[in-house]
């Protein structure tokens, strides 16, 4: 009967070893269950994270679309008033045209110096005078009025 009662006794260390290997692979699986939950819940999170950036993305390709759309309308709208515009150089040339005179061209640059004080006109030729005689000589001819109002003379 030994032999029985040895036999009975190893078969109960070795299920007593097998069922806490058991019990030791259950808690494993268990922790594993709840890493594969956290990380689905963390997954799903992502997901929902990631279709609210694709709607604003959405919204905003939208919202784009639509500006280069009036920034379109309003670049070919400026171009119609530019094509549309006329200067004021034009109306009057029309208008004298109208009544049969010929008009003639401003220059811009005597109406620069049309648009200069006395008082800028003679410090210009005095500084004239230091570089270029002649050249001062010339100016003071065109500008002698104004050259005169400016140093008190007229």
């Amino acid at each position: 009967m030994s032999s029985i009662e040895e036999r009975l006794n190893s078969l109960k260390e070795a299920f007593l070893g097998k069922s806490a290997e058991a019990e030791a692979k259950a808690l494993e699986v268990n922790a594993l269950t709840a890493k594969v939950e956290e990380l689905t819940a963390s997954v799903a999170a992502k997901e929902a994270f990631a279709a609210e950036v694709a709607g604003k993305v959405a919204s905003l390709e939208a919202s784009l679309k639509d500006a280069v759309a009036k920034a379109e309308a309003l670049m070919k709208e400026k171009e119609a008033i530019e094509a549309s515009f006329e200067t004021a150089g034009k109306k009057a040339a029309k208008i004298a045209a109208s009544v049969g005179v010929e008009p003639l061209e401003v220059s811009p640059a005597v109406s620069a110096s049309e648009a200069k004080t006395d008082d800028e006109i003679a410090q210009e030729w005095a500084a004239m005078k230091q570089k270029d005689a002649k050249a001062a000589s010339e100016f003071y001819t065109k500008n002698r009025s104004a050259i005169l109002r400016a140093s008190g003379l007229r």
